[in-house]
């Protein structure tokens, strides 16, 4: 764990500023992005912490003799950069950061790091006027922090990360300070507090009221962590249940073994793709969180087994090349404080059966609807053929996490398609309005939620729909209205319809971002193809076929050809790249996706669905040579002719009205010449 920091702990010392008005800065941009390197950003000062450990604490490997244990030349070094510090507090207990303005994470992440430093002076009685500030210090910083009218505990808690480490911070004040400014029993009421206030309904905390799981899992898991092990507070533990339970319905696996991967769309703040479990001690950095592993053994699918903390520990030992500094600026002092106090790990057994147990792979029937804070909903729905995921209503506009589809997923073909949260590579599923007026990925929305294929049909509120296993519809409006924009989307067995309405004029983009793995190839509706790692293509087409290996997926959007658009994207995830799908439309577009597995659809392929008010709703996806197809079976027989007007030629829906609630229906296809091509009977789920 400290050997890289060892390596870099004298080239930091001798980065501290040496004389003039900057004197004990901690130049050398070891922490803290690039752009944010400003010499009042008192962030970038908490690497005080970490020369203070080497000064106070000896090692084999740190000795008085050959190492910076006791090195008077680091305390005097280490003083200089105290007194800069310290000097940066505001008269009201704060830190500044960006800009030099007060900064709670400034101030809540600066008060662990001066415990830690104040705590290694005290050790040996060196260094009273620099132990002096930093007490002054600490004390104002929770005097102002633990205020409860501070602004940083108004409801709802915006950064939840930030507030938990103040949190930690006056818990160690506790323990370093002879006459603290708090005590325990108010640090346990505002763990209630945070917990009630800092996290959303769905389970996940604030950042900034939405989710992130760079600032939920590795910042403020590991100091949810440490809080636990010295308060033993319940409701820490509930926190990090309910997160994770939360978090895993957004955790994908491919088939057969293949990559992880979160949904990047749901989150916020830091961009997110593959999952990684990185066992190298540096990488592991929220390896403290491992002490919740008994209460949550779900925890285990994000970290690395013992028995990869083991070999990666044994390849360092046995290395023959130099030990490297650390890379500037990802330094955190964090990594070695908790670092060097976390559990092991799950072992590859408990990983194992944590990612066997992912929601989306031990069923294959669920809705889930977590709810934001403000509006937000994120829906993840599972169907024996597909498993959806998304994020809709509310939306600030700013952060990275982006609205309607985020992921769809086929238990057989893996990712087919996955948005990014990247603004390097911003790809997604969205609708860019006439001259780029409105983007359905960055716009806030209502939703309501109806048992039926359609927004006619009866509305159900979401708890109804969470308890829906079967067909049921989603209609999300713009916030600026209807005129603007309207989407709906059915969620069949086989595969789901998007449906979205304009009443502005001129031409639109509907945007699919189709992740092609390598053998992949995409047949259009006039017989040309694109192959996974050919260049941007255009086509004239109404639909097209996903292969990946002996399964398909059709994707239909329309009657009438539409100018079609293939864009590699430099985006990877799930073993594969994102290739941006652009159809030209106006108006409206119906987009139908439906996994066909290695079925033959040059006959019928049909689902039924009945609710209690004698409805049946049909969804046939149907091959090219059928020219009408007949239902019989609710009420009069229904013809539909597929040679003209405004059915999809390969895939229609129908609601049929019904008194007699029919448990199949039984299907007729013709060819154009009249003649009976296919007669087959379809089971009306209920």
């Amino acid at each position: 764990m400290f050997a890289r920091y060892l390596m870099s702990a004298a080239p930091m010392a001798n980065d501290i500023v040496d004389g003039g008005v900057y004197h004990g800065f901690m130049g050398g941009g070891w922490w803290r992005p690039a752009s944010t390197q400003t010499y009042t950003n008192a962030r970038i000062m908490e690497h005080t912490a970490t020369l203070a450990w080497f000064y106070a604490n000896e090692r084999p490997w740190n000795s008085r003799s050959s190492g910076l244990y006791r090195n008077a030349e680091l305390l005097s070094r280490l003083e200089a950069a105290i007194a800069y510090y310290t000097a940066l507090q505001f008269p009201d207990g704060t830190y500044p950061e960006y800009e030099g303005r007060p900064s709670l994470a400034a101030t809540t992440f600066g008060i662990v790091a001066q415990s830690d430093a104040y705590e290694a002076l005290r050790k040996f009685g060196v260094s009273y006027e620099s132990r002096l500030q930093l007490r002054q210090s600490i004390e104002r910083a929770v005097i102002w922090f633990m205020n409860p009218e501070s602004p940083h505990w108004a409801p709802p808690i915006r950064y939840f990360n930030q507030v938990l480490a103040g949190v930690v911070g006056a818990q160690r004040s506790l323990q370093v300070l002879t006459n603290p400014t708090t005590d325990q029993t108010h640090i346990n009421e505002r763990i209630e507090f945070l917990c009630a206030h800092g996290v959303a309904p769905a389970g996940f905390p604030h950042e900034p009221l939405g989710i992130d799981f760079g600032y939920n899992f590795t910042v403020a898991l590991p100091d949810a962590a440490w809080l636990y092990t010295q308060t033993q507070h319940p409701s820490l533990v509930r926190l990090v249940k309910n997160y994770i339970d939360f978090t895993r319905f957004s955790v994908i696996s491919e088939p057969g073994g293949g990559a992880m991967s979160h949904v990047p769309s749901l989150h916020s703040r830091n961009v997110v793709a593959s999952l990684s479990r990185p066992p190298e001690d540096l990488s592991d950095r929220a390896a403290l969180a491992k002490v919740f592993l008994d209460d949550v053994p779900g925890l285990a699918t994000f970290f690395p087994t013992r028995e990869e903390k083991v070999a990666a520990r044994s390849a360092f030992a046995t290395a023959t090349q130099p030990i490297r500094a650390l890379s500037k600026p990802d330094t955190s002092p964090r990594t070695w404080m908790y670092g060097r106090i976390a559990p092991d790990g799950p072992s590859q057994l408990e990983r194992d059966e944590a990612d066997r147990s992912l929601p989306a792979l031990v069923s294959e029937r669920f809705t889930k609807i977590g709810r934001g804070t403000v509006g937000d909903e994120y829906l993840f729905a599972r169907r024996p053929f597909y498993y959806a995921v998304g994020a809709y209503g509310g939306y600030d506009g700013r952060n990275l996490s982006a609205r309607q589809l985020g992921t769809l997923w086929s238990p057989r073909m893996g990712t087919v398609v996955v948005g990014t949260n990247d603004t390097e590579l911003p790809e997604g599923w969205e609708t860019v309005g006439p001259q780029q007026s409105f983007s359905t990925r960055k716009a806030a929305t209502s939703v309501r939620y109806f048992a039926g294929r359609t927004s006619s049909d009866p509305v159900i509120d979401a708890t109804r729909a969470e308890l829906t296993t079967g067909l049921f519809a989603q209609r999300t409006e713009s916030a600026a209205g209807r005129a603007q924009f309207v989407t709906g989307w059915g969620y069949w067995d086989r595969g789901v319809r998007f449906t979205f309405i304009t009443e502005q004029s001129g031409e639109c983009v509907q945007r699919i971002p189709l992740l092609l793995k390598p053998g992949d190839e995409i047949t259009f509706s006039d017989g040309s193809s694109f192959a996974e790692g050919a260049g941007t293509a255009e086509f004239f087409a109404s639909s097209f076929t996903l292969r990946r290996g002996s399964d398909r997926m059709l994707v239909s959007y329309g009657t009438s050809a539409l100018r079609t658009v293939v864009r590699p994207s430099a985006a990877t995830i799930a073993g594969g790249t994102i290739h941006r799908i652009g159809l030209i439309f106006e108006g409206q577009i119906d987009i139908h996706f439906a996994f066909l597995g290695g079925a033959d659809i040059s006959g019928v392929l049909a689902e039924a669905h009945g609710f209690s008010d004698g409805r049946v709703a049909l969804r046939a996806i149907l091959g090219q040579s059928v020219a009408e197809l007949r239902i019989v079976g609710s009420g009069s027989p229904v013809s539909i002719d597929l040679r003209g007007g405004p059915a999809d030629y390969r895939v229609i829906e129908r609601t049929l009205a019904s008194a007699t609630a029919p448990s199949s229906l039984t299907l007729e296809a013709y060819d154009a010449g009249g003649a009976r091509i296919l007669r087959s009977s379809v089971s009306v789920r209920r």
